[in-house]
């Protein structure tokens, strides 16, 4: 029998990811909540995931595609997050309950996400199933049309963070059968702050945001967004970044040689804009695109509130942050993750870094 893997989430990722793992041999079940059903007519009509570009070409037949959580996730060996960040919290609640041992969960980006998890769970007696996330979605992908996913490229390497991070090596090893190029970093702290949506999403929709407020989506975001005044902030965010992982004593590299596409370079601006895949790539249409809603309250928003509390300055991160707060016409402080949300509030720094390895 083939082993079964669920897939939360019916957006970008999860279609590629279910094609993809399909392809592989695993047994696919996706989960939507019942609200976004309709979002995916296609996809729960048919159970087929049209699939396109560098993971492969065809009428993917998937397993199963359900809005019940529960039998989505029963005996699942691995169980995929693939959600945005606001949806993290209340899903950790609802699959606390349905954890079976021998279960292993990740989130597909985390960006400390994996805390929120790890929290819900302990609070339930869960405390034996160990929690991952990665850096980054494993695909550059797309949805093109219903239930048809466009991958231009994967990512590689592919950073993975644990808690517990004792953990780390042998949850890589069993989630190396399903991505290639699976690099382990010291826990999921160092993981989430190498994240690179926050890095290149949130200075260009900043610095962008009257293009995009009247094109509407007819914008190249990575090519006509990317110039050299926006990489200059895409590197500063960088710059602040890197000195939270110091602060930490984590391993550190530029965004550049994380962002895994066909171009090698230490210039960020080189890796996206002359990448042909990222020029494929419009929007956002609007102030309520994921590189606004997520990446500036769930990714810069969380970096900063961590960063104040183990004192590392990030004014450009915070300028960022208050922008996008008046540009979205929304707190971006505020309905973003907390530290208490993440269960870290009041942590010394060698506190939190001995509970994200030992749990």
């Amino acid at each position: 029998m083939s082993e079964k893997i669920a897939i939360l989430g019916c957006g970008n990722g999860g279609h590629a990811a279910a094609a993809d793992l399909t392809l592989k041999g695993f047994e696919v079940t996706m989960y939507e909540d019942p609200a976004f059903k309709d979002q995916h007519q296609e996809l729960f009509k048919h159970k087929i995931v049209h699939l396109q570009g560098a993971a492969g070409t065809g009428d993917i037949k998937i397993h199963d595609v359900t809005t019940n959580l529960e039998q989505a996730v029963k005996g699942a060996t691995i169980i995929l997050v693939v959600v945005p960040a606001f949806v993290h919290a209340s899903l950790a609640k609802k699959l606390a309950i349905y954890i079976e041992p021998g279960q292993i969960v990740c989130l597909l980006p985390g960006t400390f996400g994996s805390l929120i998890f790890y929290k819900e769970f302990k609070k339930v007696g869960v405390n034996y199933v160990p929690v991952a996330e990665s850096h980054t979605l494993p695909y550059a992908t797309r949805l093109i049309a219903p239930a048809t996913s466009l991958v231009m490229s994967r990512f590689n390497p592919l950073k993975i963070g644990v808690i517990p991070a004792n953990k780390t090596d042998e949850i890589l090893t069993r989630l190396s059968h399903l991505f290639d190029g699976l690099e382990a970093v010291e826990s999921v702290i160092a993981c989430g702050l190498s994240s690179l949506n926050p890095i290149i999403h949130v200075p260009g929709c900043i610095l962008n945001a009257g293009r995009i407020e009247i094109a509407k989506g007819d914008f190249h975001f990575y090519t006509e967004g990317f110039s050299d005044s926006v990489v200059r902030a895409t590197e500063a965010i960088d710059n602040e970044r890197i000195h939270i992982l110091k602060q930490f004593g984590y391993a550190h590299d530029i965004a550049a040689h994380g962002v895994g596409g066909s171009i090698q370079s230490d210039s960020i601006k080189e890796v996206i804009a002359s990448d042909p895949n990222f020029a494929k790539i419009t929007g956002p249409a609007n102030f309520k695109n994921r590189y606004y809603a997520e990446d500036i309250p769930f990714g810069l928003a969380s970096w900063a509130k961590l960063a104040n509390a183990y004192d590392v300055a990030t004014p450009i991160m915070d300028s960022m942050v208050n922008l996008g707060s008046l540009i979205m016409e929304e707190d971006c402080w505020s309905i973003g993750r907390s530290l208490g949300e993440l269960g870290i509030e009041d942590m010394s720094l060698e506190d939190l870094k001995n509970y994200v390895q030992n749990g």
